[in-house]
C-alpha cells in the first residue's frame, strides 16, 4: 500500500477518481457543469449613485439562503471595507425566481454596546462604547407551524486579527419575517453570557421570552431546542456548555445518510458523526482527500435522491478558487469534479482581509423548505465582495452527449436555455428578448470589469462542427462580440471577436489579427475545428453581402472541443495567484461605474461532433 493509499484508506468522507484542480485557473482546468446559472445579488459598489445597499460599503461576505413561500431569500454580512472591522450590518435580499434580487434591506443594524461587561481579548484597546461586527454561521430557521425566522450574531473585534467569532461575542438576535415581507422587532436569542453579556447588561434589544407574539416565542423556543441547528453555533458562543454536543470547529454542515446518521463537515475537511440526531457525536476526523482550507464546505442530499459536496478544492486559502462539486450515491464516496464558476471577477476594493475567489457557499439547509423541483440552490461571494445565487440542474452533469441545436428566435422564456451555463452580472445580461434588430439571445453588458456568459457544451470529438447566427448590434469602446471554443480544461482553440472598430479579430495560431470588416445586421458563421490537424475553418456570412472563409491553426493543442462561450469582452484586469489581497495589498479599480450599455444578439446555434462529417 503506498503512503497516499494508507493516508485515504479511512477517510470518513471520501473523493475518489484521483481528479485535483488546478489553482493557477479560476474554474481550476475542470469541466464546467452543464446548465450551472450564475446570477448576482449585490453588485458591490462604492459610488452613492450605483450603490444597490444604499451606503456604498464594499465588504460583503457569507450568504445564506433559505426558500420560503415561493421566494428565496439570501443574508449576508457587509462592513465598509475590511473583514472584523465595524461598523458593520447584515442585509438582505429576496428574489421569486432566484434569479432577479430585490435590493438588499438592512435586517440587523448597526448597533452600539457598552464595552464594559466584555470579558474577551484587547480590551484595553476598546473605548467606553464600541460597534459590534455581525457574524453569523447560519441564518434562516423555519418553525414547524411555518414561521421563517431570520438571524445573527453581534460579536466585537478590537482588531480586525482578533475575529467577533472567537465566543466573546454579544449574542444572537433573532426576528420573524411575515409572508408581506414586513420584519418583527429585533430580540436577543441567547446572550453570550461567558463573554460578559446578559439580560442585565445588554439593553439594545429586549429578550425573545418578552414578545406578545406567543408564536414567535414557541417559534424561538424551538429553534434553541434543535440540536443539530444550533451546533452551527460553535464558533461565536464556543464557551456557552449547554449548547453544544458536537467537538466543535467552523462552519459546519451537516447532512443524513440512508441510514439515519448524519454526517457534519467542518473548514479545512473535518468529518463527526452522529447516529442520534446530534445528542452525541464522534470525534472529529479529517479527510485527507477532501482537500480544501479556511473556506467553507456545504454538504446536502439532493433532491434527485444522491448526495453533493460543494467546496475549494485546494489548501490555498488565499486564493479561494476554483468552486467546485462532487456528487455520490451514499453521501461518503464522491466523484465528478467539476467547476459551478466559470471565472473570478477581479477584486474592485481595497480591504483587508480580502480572499479571492467563490466562496462561502451555502446552500438550503436539511431543517427548512425547499422548492419542487430538481435544482441544486446555493448562495456565495466573490472576493468578500459581491454577493451571488447558484443554480445546478439535476442530475450533475458534466459532458454532453448529442447534437446540439438551439434555436432562440422560436423561445418565449429565459427558462427554455436550461442546457446553457450563464454567468449574469448585475451590470449585464443574458435573455431571450425581441428587438428592433430582431430576436434571440441577447447579451448585454454595462460593467466596466465583469462580463456576462453564455456557453453550451457539445459533445467531444477529434471533429467539431460550430454553427451560429449572429448580429453585433451595438458594441461600445471595452467590450465585443467575442466567440471562443474551448476542450473541458479551457484550453482554447480559437477565438472570434467583433470589435468596436468594426473588424472580427480571430485569436488563432496564438496571435490576435484583424481577418475582415464586419457589416451591420444578422450573418450565419460556421466554423470547423479539426482537433488532429489542430486548424480551425471559419467562414462569415452575411445576410446581405459575400462570404468569406478563412483557416487559423489552433492557439492550444486540443484533443477534442467541448464548450463554446459567447462572452463581451475578451479579456478582464484577473487576479493570479501571484496576487494576494489577505494582507489588503489590493488598491481600489478606477471609475467603476455604470457604463452605456453594449449588446449583441445570438440568434441560433448549432454543435455536432461527427468523424463522418464532410469537413472539406
Amino acid at each position: 500500500m503506498t503512503y497516499r493509499e494508507e493516508m485515504l484508506e479511512n477517510d470518513p468522507v471520501r473523493i475518489e477518481g484521483g481528479k485535483s484542480a488546478d489553482i493557477r485557473f479560476h474554474d481550476g482546468g475542470l469541466p464546467h457543469v452543464k446548465g450551472v446559472k450564475n446570477y448576482q445579488i449585490l453588485r458591490a459598489c462604492r459610488d452613492p449613485e450605483y450603490a444597490m445597499d444604499g451606503c456604498g460599503w464594499t465588504y460583503n461576505h457569507a450568504p445564506m439562503i433559505a426558500w420560503w413561500r415561493g421566494r428565496f431569500f439570501v443574508e449576508y454580512l457587509s462592513n465598509v471595507k475590511t473583514e472584523h472591522e465595524p461598523p458593520s450590518q447584515t442585509l438582505l435580499s429576496v428574489s421569486e425566481d432566484g434569479r432577479h434580487w430585490s435590493d438588499p434591506v438592512m435586517v440587523f443594524p448597526m448597533i452600539h454596546v457598552d464595552t464594559a461587561p466584555y470579558a474577551g481579548p484587547g480590551k484595553e484597546l476598546l473605548g467606553d462604547t464600541v460597534i459590534p461586527n455581525c457574524h453569523q454561521r447560519m441564518g434562516f430557521y423555519v418553525t414547524s407551524t411555518g414561521r421563517l425566522l431570520v438571524s445573527a450574531f453581534y460579536g466585537i473585534s478590537p482588531h480586525i486579527h482578533l475575529n467577533p467569532n472567537n465566543g466573546y461575542g454579544i449574542g444572537r438576535v433573532v426576528r420573524e419575517i411575515y409572508p408581506d415581507l414586513t420584519y418583527s422587532p429585533v430580540y436577543f436569542l441567547r446572550y453570550n453570557e461567558p463573554g460578559g453579556y446578559t439580560c442585565d447588561n445588554i439593553k439594545v434589544f429586549p429578550y425573545f421570552e418578552e414578545a406578545e407574539d406567543t408564536g414567535f416565542v414557541e417559534g424561538c423556543r424551538e429553534f434553541l431546542n434543535d440540536r443539530l441547528v444550533v451546533q452551527q453555533w460553535w464558533e461565536e458562543q464556543r464557551f456557552d456548555k449547554e449548547l453544544f454536543t458536537a467537538p466543535g470547529g467552523a462552519a459546519l454542515s451537516y447532512y443524513t445518510l440512508p441510514d439515519g446518521d448524519v454526517v457534519g463537515i467542518y473548514k479545512t475537511g473535518a468529518v463527526i458523526r452522529s447516529s442520534d440526531r446530534g445528542e452525541t457525536w464522534s470525534a472529529k476526523v479529517n479527510a485527507w482527500s477532501l482537500e480544501t482550507n479556511t473556506a467553507k464546505v456545504w454538504g446536502e442530499k439532493t433532491q434527485d435522491g444522491r448526495y453533493a459536496l460543494v467546496y475549494n478544492p485546494s489548501r490555498n486559502g488565499a486564493h479561494r478558487w476554483p468552486l467546485v462539486i462532487v456528487t455520490g450515491e451514499d453521501g461518503i464516496r464522491f466523484s465528478g469534479m467539476a467547476a459551478l464558476v466559470p471565472e473570478i471577477s477581479p477584486c474592485r476594493y481595497e480591504g483587508g482581509l480580502k480572499n479571492f475567489g467563490a466562496q462561502y457557499m451555502r446552500g438550503i439547509a436539511e431543517c427548512n423548505p425547499r422548492p419542487e423541483e430538481q435544482k441544486l440552490r446555493m448562495t456565495y461571494s466573490i472576493n468578500k465582495e459581491d454577493i451571488w445565487a447558484l443554480e445546478v440542474p439535476l442530475p450533475v452533469a458534466s459532458t454532453e452527449t448529442t447534437d446540439v441545436a438551439d434555436d432562440f428566435a422560436a423561445m418565449e422564456t429565459h427558462a427554455e436555455l436550461r442546457d446553457w451555463n450563464l454567468y449574469i452580472p448585475k451590470w449585464c445580461d443574458a435573455d431571450v428578448e425581441e428587438l428592433p434588430e430582431g430576436r434571440g439571445l441577447v447579451l448585454r453588458d454595462g460593467d466596466p470589469y465583469d462580463r456576462v456568459r453564455a456557453e453550451r457544451l457539445v459533445a467531444a470529438g477529434d471533429r467539431t462542427r460550430i454553427v451560429f447566427r449572429m448580429n453585433p448590434a451595438r458594441i461600445h469602446s471595452g467590450t465585443a462580440a467575442v466567440i471562443q471554443a474551448e476542450d473541458a480544461h479551457g484550453r482554447e482553440a480559437v477565438r472570434m471577436a467583433f470589435r468596436p472598430d468594426g473588424w472580427i479579430w480571430v485569436k488563432g495560431g496564438g496571435s490576435a489579427r484583424r481577418w475582415k470588416e464586419y457589416p451591420n445586421g444578422w450573418m450565419r458563421v460556421e466554423i470547423l475545428l479539426d482537433c488532429v490537424k489542430g486548424s480551425a475553418g471559419i467562414t462569415v456570412s452575411p445576410d446581405s453581402g459575400e462570404s468569406v472563409t478563412k483557416e487559423f491553426s489552433f492557439n492550444q493543442p486540443l484533443e477534442s472541443a467541448a464548450r463554446v462561450v459567447f462572452t463581451t469582452k475578451e479579456t478582464l484586469p484577473w487576479q493570479t495567484i501571484e496576487d494576494d489581497g489577505v494582507g489588503g495589498m489590493i488598491r481600489d479599480l478606477p471609475d467603476d461605474r455604470r457604463r452605456d450599455e453594449s449588446y449583441w444578439i445570438l440568434g441560433s446555434f448549432e454543435g455536432t461532433s461527427s468523424c463522418e462529417a464532410d469537413f472539406d
